[in-house]
């Protein structure tokens, strides 16, 4: 299988969009070396070039913070042992991050209501404004980006990353 490239490719293989042009190698295309690539390629682009300007007026949220606003928001009040899980990052990281957050106002940190040791982060009012403003900003693009789709291949696309995510998680635990 050959990939297509977006644009006209030069004399190093290299489309003119930046993407690597896939010729088929004999036996035909290796898919984890063409998903490797392809995820390489995606955070590269999206960290980047789509949303690297797309974090609104509030200077607490950004790459790394958002993620803990997006969980809040559809998850609900998280420990910060749930979230540093959620999030995969290093307890002092999400604490961090999320005293960044409350700092701005954008969370609220309470001793979590069974364990006393423990605290509670929840999403206040600004906090879900932030995040839907971010996120309007983010799907901005995409919507640009994929506007030629079919609908089912955008339901695809999603249903795949979905579960893509999801094995992730599970193996990473």
């Amino acid at each position: 299988m050959t990939e297509r490239p977006i644009g006209p490719i030069d004399d190093d293989g290299v489309a003119a969009s930046g993407g690597l042009a896939t010729a088929e190698r004999p036996g035909g295309t290796d898919p984890l070396h063409s998903l490797e690539k392809q995820i390489t390629l995606l955070v590269r682009r999206t960290m980047e070039s789509v949303w690297s300007h797309g974090y609104g007026s509030d200077e607490a949220v950004d790459r790394y913070t958002y993620p803990v606003l997006m969980l809040l928001d559809d998850e609900g009040a998280l420990s910060l042992t749930a979230l540093t899980g959620r999030l995969g990052v290093s307890k002092p990281t999400a604490s961090r991050q999320v005293s960044r957050l409350s700092r701005a106002g954008l969370v609220d940190v309470s001793p979590h209501e069974r364990d006393p040791r423990s605290v509670s982060v929840t999403l206040t009012a600004a906090g879900r404004a932030a995040r839907e403003q971010v996120r309007e900003a983010r799907l901005a693009p995409l919507r640009e980006v994929i506007a030629h789709w079919p609908e089912s291949d955008r339901d695809s696309l999603a249903a795949l990353l979905d579960r893509f995510n999801t094995d992730l998680d599970l193996f990473q635990r």
